[in-house]
């Protein structure tokens, strides 16, 4: 045959040289296996989510260096009783193991705790446990100081409390799991029975349960999409021919995102199982319609079969594949480097999907030579079905419209009571972390620290009487909080030698500084209670693992509590810590919405129009892509289900996919239309020709995602069943509404 485009003398060159192509995509399915296998790394840490040069995210960095890291791990270990010597050379043992550790900044437990003491106008720092000192005297001490005593046992004496500070964040993030993995085996070696858990191991554990879900994700999926394409291809001939095709760019592209040094977090997790759903839609449509072709022309030559029937596929599998790319790449925009990573490998990713599954069919459909390839498999007739949806369209066009209206007005109001709030736990899967996290939480009032940063803008000392008393008033209030608990300041300390000594002359403005400049080796560096200079005093409190409104709504409450206690024109607020970072992941959920739906929709429009060449079929072609995303609003705002960080990326993924049917739909209309064919039999013959492309891959899309509603993780669950139903929807708005749409506006 004689080729007249590009597209086909590429066909011809790809058959000519198969078996070297076919060799060379070998060896990179195998390189980017190995690559994958070699440089695979799961990282769900706080970086995943704030760009670097965000000046909170290096304020965060900054305090860590400066005050201390709030990477601090918590065990709470089993004793008979805790103020036994026995008890306390357990917690000797673990010093002695860890305390020299390279990444470890302190540790802190009732071996090591210390109380200040005053004498010859100084205040030294004792040792709370001393050989010889009965558990009646550490237990009446420690009730002199019940925040410090809340966090060192529990109140029934079973358990003991041990705290790793680790280095901050920046420093330790490239080795995280070694250097957690080693203290945790340090632990159960000394205490089998310990729970542990702070913000370091829950980071490991969110990093464990992305490995298995990926696992489950990989297998399951092969599992679905290998019987999906039984039942939806002609012949199971074509079945390898699918599977190459399915492989090979996730394969190549998994390499090529390891090799350069990206890891998998929370959200490019699901990037391979997007892929094999996604590819499985276009190896579908191409297997389909070649089969369709070699019926209707047996007497051509293989190699002219396959070029016009590729050829045949290329335009609607171009643009749909165009649309479904462009929800992808606009999360390039979002704020949140995780969204990012994930568009941009996800476009790239399902780009080379395309260009790959013409190259993997162009060279298996020559290879399958001149077998006959009569149909095999039973195939749902769905002809019936079309027929009464036609009809439908026709005679109750008013209603169908007077509903899509209903469900775009519902969407709209719903869209104003959606939630935004992200739930940490969500993401977490079931297991002993999570068992370990509530047990420790129950004991102390929290898992994590917030630090509490009260300076003067004038740079003077805090530690005068005026000051220190407005602080005691700002941390009662700290303190009946229900949501933080054991807040620890210099008053505490205060109220402890006040109480031992009355008329205590040494919280004087005049020498109190001088007072507490201790030497380095006498004062756990655990708790940082105020700068070098004391112009900056700090309240360090344990905060419960909460959602991110909470979160918001805590931070505005300590702002609140600040500006009764202290003036914000003399003074200022800042709070510290994982958590209060990650309370701001709502302003970056709602701008990745903003930004990334805006730019999808904006280039969906584009692309529409160029495809269709005409404005007002383009506008009413695009109705139908916004009701599936109406509804799917709808729904949560009906369940509860808040706008969180798995979900965030929903709108503009969905817009993409609910475009692949309109293009698949209108491309056959306008070649009717075009013929002079009118509106409604066009539409009609068009749905006819289509209807089993666009049900076997929305069967496909659905399986797909349902599979990723089978997750473990409530979040990543959430996400799946959500994106099933908005897929689903899409298919009834465009066999449906869309009909309606266009005869009624004929």
């Amino acid at each position: 045959m004689v080729p007249t485009n590009i597209f086909q003398r590429s066909l011809l060159s790809i058959i000519r040289f198969r078996w070297f192509i076919a060799a060379l995509l070998l060896l990179l399915t195998i390189a980017g296996a190995l690559s994958t296998a070699v440089n695979l790394r799961i990282n769900n840490a706080i970086s995943i989510w704030f760009l670097e040069d965000n000046a909170d995210y290096q304020d965060y960095l900054q305090f860590q260096q400066e005050r201390g890291s709030d990477e601090i791990i918590i065990a709470m270990l089993p004793v008979k009783e805790a103020l036994k010597d026995t008890a306390i050379q357990l917690l000797q043992a673990l010093h002695q193991q860890i305390d020299s550790l390279p990444n470890v900044t302190a540790t802190f437990s009732l071996a090591n705790a210390r109380y200040p003491v005053y004498s010859n106008k100084k205040i030294y720092y004792r040792p709370v446990y001393q050989p010889g000192r009965t558990p009646e005297q550490i237990d009446q001490l420690l009730a002199e100081l019940p925040a410090i005593k809340t966090q060192l046992l529990t109140s029934n004496g079973k358990h003991l409390f041990f705290y790793v500070q680790l280095n901050p964040t920046d420093q330790i993030e490239g080795q995280r799991n070694e250097i957690v993995t080693g203290i945790e085996d340090l632990i159960y070696g000394v205490a089998p029975n310990a729970r542990i858990s702070g913000q370091p191991i829950l980071n490991e554990a969110f990093n464990d349960t992305i490995y298995k879900e990926s696992n489950f994700f990989a297998v399951t999926t092969v599992i679905v999409i290998l019987l999906l394409l039984i039942f939806l291809l002609p012949h199971w001939l074509y079945v390898p021919i699918a599977l190459v095709a399915i492989v090979v760019p996730i394969s190549i592209l998994m390499g090529a995102m390891t090799g350069l040094g990206y890891s998998l977090n929370l959200i490019s997790m699901l990037i391979p199982t997007i892929l094999m759903v996604y590819s499985v839609g276009d190896a579908v449509h191409v297997i389909n319609i070649f089969h369709q072709h070699v019926k209707e022309h047996p007497q051509q030559a293989r190699q002219q079969q396959i070029v016009e029937a590729l050829q045949k596929s290329l335009k609607p599998c171009f643009f749909t594949t165009l649309t479904t790319v462009i929800g992808y790449l606009a999360l390039y925009f979002s704020p949140l480097p995780a969204f990012k990573i994930m568009g941009l490998f996800t476009f790239a990713g399902m780009l080379l999907a395309f260009v790959l599954v013409y190259i993997v069919t162009a060279i298996g459909f020559y290879w399958l030579g001149s077998l006959k390839l009569e149909a095999r498999v039973r195939k749902i007739n769905i002809s019936g079905m079309v027929q009464r949806i036609n009809g439908w369209t026709t005679h109750r066009a008013p209603l169908i419209l007077a509903l899509a209206g209903f469900v775009a007005i519902g969407g709209i109001f719903a869209a104003f009571e959606l939630e935004v709030n992200t739930d940490s736990l969500n993401m977490l899967g079931d297991g002993k972390a999570k068992t370990d996290l509530h047990a420790i939480e129950a004991k102390i009032g929290g898992n994590a620290r917030f630090q509490i940063n009260i300076r003067k803008r004038d740079g003077e000392t805090l530690l005068n009487q005026e000051d220190l008393e407005k602080l005691a008033a700002f941390q009662q209030k700290i303190d009946e909080h229900p949501l933080l608990a054991t807040p620890i300041s210099i008053i505490n300390f205060k109220t402890f030698l006040e109480n031992r000594r009355s008329a205590l002359a040494v919280f004087n403005p005049v020498n109190l500084p001088n007072l507490l400049e201790a030497q380095p080796d006498n004062a756990n560096p655990f708790f940082s209670l105020f700068s070098e200079d004391f112009s900056e005093v700090s309240i360090a409190a344990n905060v419960r693992e909460i959602k991110t409104k909470q979160l918001e709504e805590l931070l505005a409450t300590i702002d609140h509590d600040f500006a009764q206690a202290f003036d914000p024109n003399d003074y200022e607020l800042q709070v510290h810590g994982f958590l209060a970072l990650f309370a701001q992941l709502n302003q970056f959920i709602l701008q990745t919405q903003f930004r990334s739906f805006g730019l999808a929709f904006l280039m969906a429009f584009v692309i529409l129009l160029y495809f269709i060449g005409d404005l007002k079929t383009t506008l009413l072609a695009l109705i139908p892509n916004l009701l599936p995303i109406f509804l799917t609003i709808i729904v949560m705002a009906l369940f509860g289900i808040a706008l969180e960080a798995a979900n965030a990326m929903l709108a503009p993924i969905m817009l993409g996919v609910a475009m692949d049917d309109t293009i698949h739909l209108m491309s056959k209309y306008r070649e009717q239309r075009s013929a002079g064919i009118p509106v409604t039999g066009a539409i009609d013959h068009a749905l006819n020709y289509t209807g089993g492309a666009l049900f076997s891959t929305t069967i496909a899309l659905v399986c797909g995602f349902l599979v990723v509603g089978m997750s473990g993780v409530i979040s990543v669950s959430t996400f799946g069943l959500l994106c099933a139903f908005t897929v689903l929807t899409a298919l009834i708005a465009d066999i449906i509404v869309l009909p309606a749409l266009l005869k009624k506006s004929a």
